[in-house]
């Protein structure tokens, strides 16, 4: 008898494993499913345009930029669905996640300085404090150099923005890679408004 309990859990879990990733790798909008592998023209025929639009990476030849480059879609369906956020890479869907509870858009600006937090998304980021005071970018490529100079290579835009809490705070400097917040660091007394 315990065998067959042992058996029984141990089916149980590998359907529950098999069914998991099925479902996070999928997008349904207006009854319409959209999954890895569709085409963007698919995601925008049943979801339509994206609340946010994040490019992440590219792929460049020599010193110039060419495609196929990487975006990160968000989607907001409100406080009561989760946002999803959905990985293309040229015209197809690389992955589909969850990126937290959706929300209703609120006044920008209204976020404090402990607000800001590593691994929140640029979509939160922006619809908690709006526009950043002051942005850079700047590219990190991934893997060796080669020294061929039309040789292929994948780059991560890396950008620094800037949040200005006044004279009486430190204003933050906001690392973000990969549609993603990967450092908040503190710089100097903020300027006056």
């Amino acid at each position: 008898m315990r065998v067959f309990a042992l058996l029984v859990f141990a089916g149980l879990l590998a359907m529950v494993s098999l069914t998991g990733p099925a479902q996070a790798q999928s997008l349904r909008c207006d009854g319409r499913l959209v999954s890895v592998g569709d085409r963007r023209f698919d995601l925008i025929a049943a979801c339509g345009e994206p609340d946010l639009r994040v490019p992440v990476r590219l792929e460049l030849l020599g010193a110039v930029p060419v495609l196929p480059y990487e975006e990160v879609w968000y989607y907001n369906f409100g406080p009561h669905r989760l946002i999803r956020e959905v990985r293309l890479r040229s015209d197809r869907v690389m992955a589909i996640e969850s990126a937290g509870y959706g929300f209703t858009p609120a006044a920008p600006g209204s976020c404090r300085p402990e607000d800001l937090r590593r691994g929140m998304t640029v979509f939160e980021l922006l619809a908690r404090c709006g526009e950043p005071a002051d942005q850079a970018q700047r590219l990190r490529q991934r893997g060796p150099r080669t020294r061929y100079p039309l040789a292929t290579a994948s780059v991560v835009l890396e950008e620094e923005w800037i949040y200005d809490f006044g004279p009486a705070r430190f204003y933050r400097i906001v690392t973000v890679v990969d549609g993603r917040v990967a450092d908040v660091d503190t710089g100097r007394r903020g300027r006056n408004p």
